[in-house]
């Protein structure tokens, strides 16, 4: 049967002062317990004279980030520039069309007119004087006026109403999730809720040394909580097992090392 590692008995033993004064010094810079870094200078001393300790398990491979200032992708050429175009002041306008040249006609030569012979004028005739009588104007009757035609009415064309923009759905309301731990209860508030060992970098911060900084996150996305592990040394235990990622159903208990985290959505 395998022995539980995790497992702590309450010990006592000799330890030179000057040695506890630089393990109190550095549990407060490094967040974690005195008891954890005598467990953890024990393990490694053992290790060093190849005594058998459980080797932490393979932290998770994370996609690799490319550097800096690596070359992009060359942009699409540009289209060629159109040639520019004369200013209208140097453009060459045609000019009026000029009228065309008739020619003159020729004068005609100048001729003197012939002698014309001399006629006796004719004898008067008397013609009797006639009575002048009125002469009356036609009478003319008044054309009848043209009858006044009505215009039809033309009904107005119909006006459509104007169209209305396109309002796109309502987003669906994200649920409340709360986490019970040692008998308070906490609201998850953002998109990735991390817990872990460092109140700096935690937003539920457990004080255990062998929990890491950043242990598990639960993190909100597609309308749906899960339970995500960050690569942690000691894992999360849900019924028996580990997990590396679940989504949260109402109720469920999850292990990190020997505390328990109940999640409701009430």
């Amino acid at each position: 049967m395998a022995t539980d590692q995790n497992k702590k008995t309450l010990r006592s033993f000799q330890c030179r002062d000057y040695l506890y004064e630089i393990f109190e010094q550095m549990s407060g810079e490094l967040e974690c317990s005195v008891d954890y870094l005598i467990n953890e200078s024990m393990r490694q001393y053992a290790r060093s004279r190849n005594y058998g300790v459980r080797s932490p398990s393979a932290s998770v491979q994370r996609p690799s980030i490319p550097p800096m200032g690596a070359p992009a992708a060359a942009p699409p050429a540009a289209a060629q520039p159109l040639p520019p175009m004369l200013p209208t002041s140097q453009r060459t306008l045609p000019g009026p069309t000029a009228s065309p040249v008739v020619p003159a006609l020729p004068q005609q030569a100048a001729f003197a007119p012939a002698p014309m012979m001399p006629v006796a004028p004719p004898a008067p005739v008397a013609i009797p004087a006639m009575p002048s009588a009125p002469v009356a104007a036609p009478f003319v009757p008044p054309l009848p006026a043209a009858p006044v035609m009505a215009r039809p009415s033309v009904p107005p064309l119909p006006v459509a109403p104007p169209r209305l923009p396109s309002v796109p759905p309502p987003a669906p309301s994200k649920p409340a999730l709360f986490i019970i731990f040692n008998g308070q209860k906490y609201p998850v508030n953002k998109d990735e809720f991390v817990l872990g060992r460092s109140s700096k970098s935690a937003d539920l911060a457990i004080k255990d040394g062998n929990i890491s900084r950043r242990h598990a996150a639960v993190v909100y996305h597609g309308g749906v909580y899960y339970m995500k592990d960050l690569g942690s040394t000691n894992g999360i235990d849900f019924q028996g097992g580990k997990i590396d990622s679940r989504a949260i159903q109402e109720g469920d208990v999850y292990q990190i090392c020997d505390y328990d985290l109940r999640f409701t959505y009430q």
